[in-house]
């Protein structure tokens, strides 16, 4: 009866330790990379991905991304990056800031095609960053006030299997001063 008993314990520490160990790494990830967002300070501006966006036909689009121009190392840093969980609050920027919104892989991304009154949109928009496993647009901070930027989500269905019908809007807002 003991040998049982002594198993059991054996089993329940080895288990709990390895709990522990995969929530240690869980936490120690979340929200390692989230730069900028709400009341950044932004810092000096910089410009367009500096690794040129090759054209993978089918590469992005498959992934959800609006353009098949793909950025396989990291782009240099925006003074301020936007993602999904942002579109609750309002983003603070300044002006000259690089301000990039990454949508991750998984959904058919829609952004916007045009630029709002105090953003430039940078070229190529809505291109496949594989490293970050998200669509990315970025734009220039060119002056002061507040603006919204829209995009809209779209369930990603592959040919043949059945596809949920819904599209989402989701808006950042984005104060700049």
């Amino acid at each position: 009866m003991r040998t049982v008993s002594t198993i059991h314990k054996q089993a329940f520490v080895y288990i709990s330790l390895l709990s522990l160990l995969a929530l240690a790494l869980v936490l120690s990830a979340c929200g390692a990379s989230q730069t900028g967002g709400a009341g950044s300070t932004g810092s000096t501006p910089t410009s367009a991905p500096t690794v040129a966006p090759t054209p993978i036909k089918g590469y992005g689009t498959s992934h959800g991304c609006p353009s098949d121009m793909v950025v396989s190392s990291a782009p240099t840093t925006a003074n301020v990056v936007i993602r999904p969980a942002n579109s609750t609050s309002t983003v603070t920027a300044h002006v000259g800031d690089v301000i990039e919104v990454r949508l991750p892989f998984g959904h058919k991304w829609g952004g916007p095609n045009s630029s709002p009154s105090n953003l430039q949109l940078q070229s190529p928009s809505g291109y496949a960053w594989t490293a970050g496993s998200a669509c990315v647009w970025r734009f220039t901070a060119t002056g002061t006030g507040s603006t919204v930027i829209n995009f809209i989500s779209q369930p990603l269905c592959k040919v043949g299997q059945m596809c949920p019908m819904y599209i989402l809007n989701i808006a950042f807002k984005v104060d700049v001063k």
